[in-house]
């Protein structure tokens, strides 16, 4: 049986049909919930991405050990990683710094005010961030299992 994994080429459906599958671990969960879940996938992404610098691009654990995401990034931007990944990578770096250091501060500061709106608010950023996440979460696996990692002009 063949699975999006084999094939050989991606359409924009194909990523985003992937993505929202992958989403729905979010779905009928709390505010709370889904950021913590955020969270955690990325510093599983992180960890990846510090794992293919040491495997693909020869760098040691001791080198990759304190990098942040985004450290990381540059450093795979750096050593010629495929740029569309890369890119995508500094709006997964910008949203997950944003969330980390706003995005719950922001909730809390707007609920303690009784807003009934900060939900739905702040769920359209989160939920926009989880979706920027998964998706290079699953191209992150797609190139894996391609041996996709470099583009040849």
């Amino acid at each position: 049986m063949s699975t999006i994994y084999d094939k050989e080429e991606l359409s924009i459906d194909d990523v985003q049909k992937e993505v929202f599958r992958r989403m729905e671990k979010y779905d009928h969960k709390s505010f709370l919930e889904c950021f913590f879940i955020y969270l955690g996938t990325a510093q599983i992404l992180e960890f990846g991405l510090k794992k293919l610098l040491e495997e693909r691009f020869n760098f040691t654990e001791e080198e990759t050990e304190k990098l942040t995401l985004g450290q990381v990034r540059a450093r795979l931007e750096n050593v010629g990683l495929r740029r569309d990944y890369t890119e995508l990578l500094k709006q997964v770096v910008k949203n997950r710094n944003s969330a980390a250091h706003e995005l719950l501060v922001n909730q809390a500061l707007i609920g303690c005010l009784g807003v009934d709106f900060s939900d739905r608010l702040q769920f359209k950023e989160l939920k926009l961030s989880i979706f920027g996440l998964e998706r290079a979460v699953f191209l992150f696996d797609y190139f894996q299992h391609n041996n996709a990692w470099v583009v040849n002009a």
